[in-house]
């Protein structure tokens, strides 16, 4: 009967601990917001590389946004991820590039129509001139449409190449 009573006294104080966990909040940013709308499937026919599909997802309780880029078969069929999420006011990136490095990107003054982020840090980049994404931008066109314009680095040079997505699904 004691331990009985025991458990249940235990059960009770745990369930009632558990009521009272609440989730930090996340602090508001209208960019990240934007962002969110995003999820779902998505396709884009790029000059010189064919169709790109992405796929939007949210995760760990709406702070983090992934993303899974799929380059055509052409390509190797590459498939690189990035996470997107709030930094306070800001937004804040990892993209998980095929060139085997981590560009950390944040955007800054978001808008309704646009999200530009650059790099502010890269993890396992063979030197300075070695091939990375340093920036990319994000203009929204309407629910169904928005183009992501990702600027590349190498040698000193840089390239920008839009891909004009449009919803899937």
């Amino acid at each position: 009967m004691k331990k009985t009573l025991g458990l249940t006294i235990l059960l009770v104080a745990a369930a009632a601990f558990a009521g009272e966990h609440q989730h930090a909040t996340v602090a508001l940013s209208p960019g990240f917001d934007k962002m969110k709308a995003l999820v779902g499937e998505w396709a884009a026919n790029v000059p010189n590389m064919g169709k790109v599909t992405a796929t939007y997802s949210m995760h760990s309780d709406g702070s983090a946004l992934l993303e899974e880029l799929k380059m055509p078969a052409e390509h190797g069929e590459q498939s690189m991820i990035t996470v997107y999420y709030p930094a306070g006011n800001d937004i804040a990136m990892t993209h998980y590039c095929s060139g085997h490095n981590q560009p950390h990107m944040k955007a800054s003054g978001s808008n309704a129509e646009s999200v530009k982020f650059t790099a502010t840090s890269i993890d396992n980049l063979a030197s300075a001139n070695a091939q990375h994404m340093d920036g990319v931008q994000f203009t929204f066109k309407d629910a169904d449409h928005f183009t992501a314009a990702w600027s590349n680095s190498e040698g000193g040079k840089s390239m920008t190449v839009p891909f004009e997505f449009t919803r899937v699904r």
